[in-house]
């Protein structure tokens, strides 16, 4: 929901007039939108809930279509056949770029999701409550492996919020320097959690994990739309190096990754002692977020590739 409302807003902002349809309108709800608006394009995210008809009725309607396929690697058992009833495919994950051209579409374009700056900005507010180190999201073997790391090696406090986490680390839940928030929080929340802890850890959702549906082993070198958030938050974060992270940001600079546990444990020793350094380069971060990768610059440039 969060996605789609940043991106009706942002196309609104670029004077694009735009509807929006829910599959649970029905079949005929969507003839008469296309009928009577007459779009000039059609765009999904993901697309997983489509219906043959509704898929049938776009197609025959003779818009183009597009699709933007948000969860990529993870699910491509199941996109590389949905991506061929669409005329533009997306994708955040650029290994997927040769991936479903070899599968033969001719129109993939890599387009790594936006941040909403109206949304993700800083919200500081009393600093003696900031956490030293926070997760957010779900837990990812990889995650809970570097939680208990960090909570073995060190003393920092450690906030983790998202499902399960109490269930991931449950000889941990009594620790005093770990804080479980075992919920879904709206986005304007979790940037508050953002700009209120000194180092957020970044880490991706693995390849190769058990519940994905990706048999073909499409690598994730991308980086996760998590990356521009924090750093649009002007949040400092250590994220596992991913190989297009560099197209985005420059090393030490703007960010900090990390190659292994030892690496990350050796870097929060480093920025938690130094932290003007760590406030510099979060700043850096957000004002080269705000200058390239709000949703508006995706969306401009995806307008651009479908123009020509």
């Amino acid at each position: 929901m969060y996605f789609d409302q940043s991106i009706l807003k942002s196309l609104s902002q670029l004077d694009y007039q735009v509807k929006s349809f829910h599959v649970s309108y029905g079949d005929e709800a969507l003839k008469k939108m296309i009928s009577s608006f007459k779009p000039d394009l059609i765009l999904t995210m993901v697309g997983f809930k489509l219906t043959p008809s509704i898929l049938s009725i776009i197609k025959k309607s003779k818009v183009p279509t597009a699709i933007w396929m948000t969860e990529d690697p993870y699910y491509t058992d199941k996109t590389i056949d949905l991506i061929h009833h669409f005329h533009y495919v997306f994708t955040i994950e650029s290994s997927c770029v040769e991936f479903y051209t070899a599968a033969g579409h001719k129109n993939i374009h890599h387009l790594p999701l936006g941040t909403n700056p109206d949304i993700y900005s800083p919200q500081l507010e009393n600093k003696n409550s900031f956490f030293d180190l926070c997760f957010v999201g779900y837990p990812y073997p990889e995650r809970v492996k570097l939680t208990k790391y960090l909570l073995d090696h060190s003393s920092y406090t450690i906030l983790t919020i998202g499902g399960n986490w109490h269930l991931a680390l449950p000889s941990y839940n009594r620790k005093p320097n770990l804080k479980i928030i075992n919920q879904w929080m709206t986005p304007k929340r979790v940037s508050s959690f953002y700009s209120n802890t000194k180092i957020i850890l970044n880490s991706h959702r693995p390849f190769q994990y058990k519940y994905n549906r990706n048999e073909k082993g499409v690598v994730n070198n991308s980086i996760n739309n998590r990356t521009f958030d924090i750093a649009c938050c002007e949040a400092f974060q250590l994220i596992d190096r991913k190989r297009d992270l560099y197209h985005h940001f420059n090393e030490e600079k703007e960010i900090v990754s990390f190659t292994s546990m030892e690496d990350l444990l050796a870097k929060i020793n480093y920025y938690h002692q130094h932290e003007n350094e760590r406030i510099k380069i979060a700043k850096k971060a957000r004002q080269k977020v705000l200058e390239n990768d709000t949703f508006i610059h995706r969306l401009i440039k995806m307008m651009s590739i479908i123009k020509k």
